[in-house]
């Protein structure tokens, strides 16, 4: 009978032990978390209208040879930055330059009959004075004058094409920009039409924006663009829009808007196709640390501390402003956020 009751004993004492184990972690489990909170503000943010572009060149120019005759010297390769004026090409200019040595003798030579002529009409002048020929006689040298006067001329004009056509033999760049393509080689025959070069100016670039006509009153002259490419992760590059087009085009229902963007380091490259951030006034929004703001599921989400309990809400973030982000859904103003959560918190969790 002792051994009985002292097994029974252990029992009790056991069963006892267990439930108030069971208790003190159903205590446990229940005691609020500790989290770090901030309240939901509204503040004025930017109104941003999301568009796509593609960056153009502010100059973009397809060179031509403007001559005929075989290319002997290139002196610029893609990609190069040239200045004003700079040596392109060089096609043989041979046949040129005799052309226009010939051109320049002509001219030499009705200079000189034009006047031995002027000397012959000053004495038929006297002679007519003195009655010793007649008028018509008279016409005829003053004609003659006016004949050699005119082939001056000519051949003066002649020698102007002549040396055109040898200062066309060297192309030059009309203006400071880079290569983006070099047509000929060395050995290539050109004929004027014959394009040599593409010569773009890189900086600034232009922004070709299409917008949808819905939205054609939110686009204002000087209005802010920015964008971040996606050859170019993490840089931000803005400009501010300078062009409106005065028409919607009738097949995409759009209007086309042009920013000027500075590129003075040259990191942006002329067709560029890019995502835009048009910014169009204020508005008011929700504002929360961007640090209250995760990745949940492929989505963006926050916690709400509401009734001492976590809610998990997925919200739409907006714009960005140095440590806030604007939310453009999911929470309101007034509300209390979770600011950097940890992952192991849970919807429906007790907080304090």
């Amino acid at each position: 009978m002792r051994c009985r009751g002292l097994l029974a004993f252990v029992v009790v004492f056991a069963c006892r032990a267990s439930e108030d184990g069971a208790e003190e972690r159903e205590k446990g489990a229940a005691k609020p978390l500790k989290v770090e909170t901030a309240r939901v503000e509204e503040r004025d943010v930017p109104r941003i209208v999301p568009l796509t572009g593609t960056l153009t060149a502010e100059l973009r120019s397809e060179l031509t040879a403007n001559s005929s005759g075989r290319v002997v010297k290139t002196f610029v390769e893609r990609g190069q930055k040239v200045e004003k004026n700079a040596l392109l090409a060089q096609l043989d200019i041979r046949s040129a330059a005799a052309n226009a040595a010939e051109a320049r003798a002509s001219v030499a030579s009705a200079k000189t009959q034009l006047e031995a002529a002027r000397v012959e009409c000053e004495r038929y002048d006297a002679l007519v004075a003195r009655g010793a020929i007649t008028q018509q006689e008279h016409a005829r040298q003053a004609a003659n004058c006016k004949q050699q006067l005119a082939a001056v001329a000519v051949s003066e004009a002649r020698a102007t094409s002549a040396s055109i056509v040898v200062g066309d033999g060297t192309i030059r760049a009309p203006f400071s920009g880079v290569v983006t393509d070099r047509m000929v080689s060395v050995g290539d025959y050109v004929s004027p039409s014959s394009k040599v070069v593409t010569l773009v100016v890189s900086n600034p670039l232009r922004l070709r924006l299409s917008v949808p006509e819905r939205r054609i009153g939110q686009v204002q002259p000087e209005a802010l663009v920015t964008f971040s490419p996606a050859a170019l992760p993490g840089r931000v590059f803005s400009g501010n829009v300078k062009y409106v087009s005065g028409e919607v085009r009738p097949t995409t229902r759009d209007v086309i808007v042009e920013a000027v963007v500075p590129n003075a380091d040259g990191a942006l490259l002329p067709g560029m196709f890019v995502d835009v951030s048009l910014h169009s006034g204020v508005v008011k929004r929700p504002v929360v640390p961007k640090a209250a703001v995760f990745s949940s599921a492929d989505e963006k989400s926050v916690y709400v501390v509401k009734d001492e309990q976590l809610e998990l809400r997925i919200v739409k973030p907006g714009v960005e402003a140095g440590d806030a982000i604007a939310v453009e859904e999911g929470v309101k103003p007034g509300e209390v956020v979770v600011v950097n959560p940890s992952p192991s918190l849970t919807d429906g969790a007790k907080v304090e």
